[in-house]
């Protein structure tokens, strides 16, 4: 080794000293104090801090955010970039190096991925997929579908009219054809599911057709300034899929909750192993503010 070699070893070990002592001292400090982070700070998490420009940023990138629901919003930003942060952090911990502030996101999705293929390493008995289709039977099922004729009239006196004409034997579409104003609504005359009935008469009607036994007509319902009759031609009630036949759908399902469930607890365990700070005084003026 060269004298220069020499010479400089000591001067690099001092500075590695005096940088170690200024990291110890930081991270002993138990009180958050302005000079440590920077201002307008509304959260320390292992102090790392999430400020209010950062907050700000989050509410611009949230589509559903409007100015109406700033205050409601604000709580789960909040939280979400918490969660961000220790998602963050973890990746750090488990080697996933940062090289551009650009890549956050990359590095928090890098480590969800982790937990997913953890979670989807586990193995599955039967048992425990038999017991997931017990207890979730709502999901394997076909749902109730429904065939109906919907017509409106202008009038109350017509459309009890035509209520008596179908009663009697008439079909809506005669009755609509005599009636004067009245209109048949174009929809298909197939079993439809309750999502599309929606679409063609709206949640009103449609909840109205749910309250129908099968082959009945309706009473006049007055909506959107018209009289409407609704006739229920045929019902086909919704089914259980057994488990032989739902078993791909089941692992599927069963999975799915399982990522679920294992990047729940991960949060869980990293907040109750992390040092998360609140600014009050500044959270309670950001609300005040708003």
């Amino acid at each position: 080794m060269t004298q220069t070699a020499k010479n400089t070893n000591p001067i690099f070990r001092g500075i590695f000293a005096i940088a170690g002592l200024i990291l110890v001292l930081v991270g002993s400090n138990t009180q958050i104090e302005h000079r440590n982070y920077p201002a307008h700070t509304l959260v320390l998490v292992n102090q790392k801090p999430i400020t209010k420009a950062t907050l700000t940023v989050a509410r611009q990138r949230s589509n559903a955010l409007t100015n109406t629901l700033k205050q409601q919003q604000d709580p789960l930003l909040m939280q979400r970039l918490i969660d961000d942060e220790l998602i963050l952090q973890r990746a750090e911990s488990l080697g996933v190096l940062e090289a551009d502030p650009g890549i956050r996101k990359l590095l928090a999705r890098s480590t969800i991925n982790k937990i997913n293929t953890e979670s989807q390493s586990l193995p599955i008995s039967e048992s425990q997929l038999r017991d997931f289709y017990d207890n979730h039977q709502a999901v394997f099922q076909t749902p109730a579908r429904f065939a109906v004729q919907a017509a409106r009239f202008l009038t109350a006196e017509e459309a009890m009219t035509a209520r008596r004409q179908i009663l009697a034997g008439s079909r809506l579409s005669e009755t609509v054809s005599s009636a004067d104003g009245a209109v048949l609504m174009e929809m298909p005359r197939s079993l439809l599911p309750t999502h599309m009935l929606r679409r063609y008469l709206g949640t009103g009607l449609t909840n109205a057709i749910l309250q129908l036994d099968q082959e009945r007509l309706s009473p006049p319902i007055a909506q959107d300034g018209g009289l409407y009759l609704l006739h229920l031609l045929k019902q086909q009630p919704s089914q259980v899929i057994t488990f032989q036949q739902a078993q791909s759908d089941i692992i599927i399902e069963f999975r799915s909750r399982q990522r679920q469930r294992a990047l729940l607890e991960a949060l869980v365990l990293y907040k109750e192993r992390a040092d998360i700070r609140l600014n009050s005084s500044l959270l309670e003026q950001l609300a005040r503010d708003e």
